[in-house]
């Protein structure tokens, strides 16, 4: 696929270490040993299937069983030698459908390829040093950590080259995540915490579906500089459902609603360029 060689690469090097002998025992018997039991027929497929079946389990028993068998890998991660790697190498590919997601949330005005890179290797270097204290949201705090070091990586390298980024996303965030998805739970907290800040949402108000869209080229628009924050709030308030016009004639407010869909589109065209 065009633009996605970096994780090409990675699952071309994933075949590589399936192919190794011993590897899918080794991982089956830390896990185990971890009290997280798989059946000796899970190895007949290799470490794939080994990592397949987490899988499995992990959408039927729910995020709990995800963060048991996590951290059973990464307290071996954290070690030496090439034990500690493999271990590494495992939750790494167990989470590069939430890193290809990162990565472009993260993309803004660079190739998707080397904004890979970064979000890799900083998904590697925490797996690698995860504070093992935490003791529940292992994977989605795993992408909180590559979120907060990526995103300051990446903004160092853009200001070199006028590339705007989110600012807010080296702010961590407190508490459990509300979905299931790690890297979307990740990114709708920072989100939601930035738009509030910004006067975008009210309280209890969500930032699903196509509302959630809006809300995320907003608050892009008010941190480039591409929109006032006094205006953004005005959209906001204008397309939110059931809105009230007192005292605005229906000629006024459709011209009102048509200059907004305007500016927006103005904008959403300045963010695509930019992603």
């Amino acid at each position: 696929m065009n633009g996605t060689r970096v994780f090409e690469s990675l699952n071309a090097e994933w075949d590589v270490v399936c192919a190794e002998p011993g590897h899918a025992e080794t991982v089956l018997g830390w896990l185990r040993e971890g009290g997280i039991p798989l059946a000796d027929t899970a190895t007949a497929g290799g470490l794939s299937e080994v990592l397949a079946e987490l899988g499995r389990r992990g959408r039927a028993q729910g995020r709990g069983h995800s963060d048991r068998w996590l951290r059973v890998l990464l307290e071996r991660a954290g070690g030496e030698g090439a034990g500690a790697l493999l271990a590494a190498r495992v939750v790494v590919q167990a989470m590069v459908p939430a890193a290809m997601r990162l990565t472009r949330r993260l993309q803004a005005g660079r190739d998707f390829d080397e904004t890979g890179q970064v979000v890799l290797a900083c998904l590697f270097q925490v797996v690698r040093c995860f504070p093992l204290g935490r003791t529940s949201g292992a994977a989605a705090n795993l992408l909180l950590e590559t979120l907060h070091l990526a995103s300051r990586e990446l903004k160092a390298e853009g200001a070199e080259y006028d590339v705007v980024l989110y600012p807010f996303l080296d702010e961590v965030l407190v508490g459990e995540p509300a979905v299931d998805d790690p890297a979307e739970a990740v990114w709708a907290g920072v989100l939601g915490q930035r738009a509030v800040q910004a006067g975008l949402l009210r309280d209890g108000e969500g930032i699903d579906g196509a509302r959630g869209e809006l809300v995320e080229l907003l608050v892009w628009a008010v941190d480039a500089g591409r929109m006032d924050v006094g205006r953004a709030r005005l959209i906001a308030e204008e397309t939110r459902a059931g809105a009230q016009r007192a005292g605005v004639s229906a000629v006024a407010w459709r011209k009102r609603r048509s200059r907004a869909v305007r500016q927006m589109r103005a904008v959403a065209e300045q963010w695509v360029q930019a992603a």
